[in-house]
C-alpha cells in the first residue's frame, strides 16, 4: 500500500521549514500582491459573479455534446456570447489576467526547484505521476 504510507509520511522539519520559507517568499511576489487583489475585487464584483455563473452553466450543460462536436449553432454562438460577456467584465479579465501572471511565476519557481534537484519537479508531485 504504498500511497497510504506516502500519504502519512511526515516531512522533516528542515522540509517544512523550506516550504514555509519559499510560501513565504512567494507570496511576497508583486505577482501574488496583483493575483489577491484581483480576487478580492472579482469576489466583491457581483456583476463579473454572474456572468462568469452563466457562462459556466451553460458551458456545463452543453460540455458532452460539445465533446462530442454536436452543437447546434445556435448553441454555439449562445456559448460564444456568454463568454464574451463574462471576457468584457473588467473585473474577470483582472483576474484572468493576474491569474496568468502569477501562474507564470510558479511555473519559472518549478522549473528552478527541477534544475536543483535534477528532475521534473512538477510531474513528479503530479497526481498518478509514478
Amino acid at each position: 500500500m504504498l500511497n497510504s504510507t506516502v500519504s502519512t509520511m511526515p516531512l522533516t522539519d528542515n522540509v517544512l521549514d523550506a516550504v514555509n520559507a519559499f510560501a513565504d517568499l512567494l507570496a511576497e511576489t508583486p505577482e501574488y500582491a496583483t493575483f489577491q487583489q484581483a480576487a478580492l475585487e472579482f469576489q466583491r464584483d457581483p456583476s463579473a459573479q454572474e456572468a462568469v455563473r452563466l457562462f459556466q452553466e451553460k458551458q456545463r450543460s452543453l460540455q458532452m455534446m460539445q465533446q462530442l462536436g454536436m452543437l447546434s449553432e445556435d448553441e454555439l454562438n449562445e456559448l460564444r456570447r456568454l463568454r464574451r460577456a463574462m471576457a468584457d467584465q473588467p473585473r474577470v479579465r483582472a483576474y484572468l489576467n493576474a491569474q496568468e501572471l502569477f501562474k507564470r511565476v510558479c511555473q519559472l519557481a518549478a522549473q528552478e526547484i527541477s534544475a536543483e534537484i535534477e528532475m521534473d519537479f512538477a510531474g513528479a508531485c503530479a497526481p498518478g505521476c509514478c
